[in-house]
């Protein structure tokens, strides 16, 4: 009989014990997130800070007045340039840029994956035509 009640006292106070250091445990992991986080929000506060103390500078409203209002000081003069007109999305999706740029674009305005083995074929074939590739040739790899 007292022996029973010993080995329950001691699984009691093993429980007890067990149940306190999962909770201490818990507690220290949220202790940490906490301070991850305050760190966290110290660090965008110092940001927000640095951002507003330039905003409110000489060296922003000058910019912003240069940008926006194209003011410029006393003796400086504006230079605008315009690029040419429509060189701005003239490319096909798929084509690629120096098909664009020297008009060399495949027939469906799309490229084609060609092979190295591809072109020898076709440069040997006739090699005045650069639309000598035919389909045959293309599914050959």
């Amino acid at each position: 009989m007292v022996l029973t009640l010993a080995l329950l006292l001691v699984g009691l106070f093993a429980y007890a014990f067990l149940q306190t250091a999962a909770q201490s445990y818990r507690l220290r992991e949220a202790e940490r997130e906490l301070i991850a986080e305050v760190q966290d929000l110290r660090d965008q506060r110092a940001e927000l800070e640095g951002l507003a103390d330039y905003l409110e500078s000489d060296e922003y409203i000058e910019a912003f007045a240069r940008q926006q209002f194209g003011l410029v000081k006393p003796g400086e003069t504006v230079v605008e340039v315009d690029a040419p007109a429509g060189t701005v999305g003239d490319r096909v999706p798929g084509q690629r840029w120096w098909e664009a740029l020297f008009d060399t674009a495949p027939a469906g305005g799309v490229a084609t994956d060609v092979t190295p083995t591809d072109m020898d074929a076709a440069s040997a074939g006739a090699p005045d035509d650069p639309d000598a590739l035919s389909q045959d040739d293309l599914a050959r790899d």
